[in-house]
């Protein structure tokens, strides 16, 4: 039996098709009031940054530290069959993640995370898919 300091505290990281690229290390943070993207990502996906609506936000970190959004892109997101346009939000920051998709595609996609069992449960047609995490469960 493990002790309770031997649990993971592992975000749940996806991968999904965004646009017309499989992007790696994506966030799925419940606590995130906004979808981000990172500019070097959109530029690796070939996304010309004209396309990005520039209007500039002010986001605040959990540590309280702020930065300034470049603007925002409205990108198709496909994952096991759940497709949806969504609102991303883009920076130009160094992040551990490649996009981090946050309250606003839980909520259009009906999906329910769980970072415990490291996955992502979304209604479908059909029944239930599940979306499991890049990083497994311990």
């Amino acid at each position: 039996m493990r002790g309770i300091s031997d649990l993971h505290h592992d975000g749940l990281v996806i991968t999904m098709q965004i646009s017309t690229a499989r992007v790696l290390r994506i966030l799925v943070d419940g606590g995130s009031s906004v979808n981000l993207i990172m500019l070097d990502v959109l530029k690796a996906m070939n996304i010309d940054e004209d396309q990005i609506i520039k209007k500039s936000n002010v986001l605040v970190g959990f540590n309280g530290e702020t930065r300034n959004t470049l603007g925002e892109i409205y990108l198709l997101t496909c994952v096991e069959g759940v497709s949806s346009y969504e609102r991303f939000r883009v920076l130009d920051c160094l992040s551990s993640y490649n996009a981090i998709l946050g309250r606003p595609w839980i909520h259009n996609a009906r999906a329910i995370p769980s970072t415990y069992h490291q996955c992502v449960k979304i209604p479908i047609e059909w029944g239930i898919t599940t979306v499991r995490s890049d990083i497994p469960a311990q």
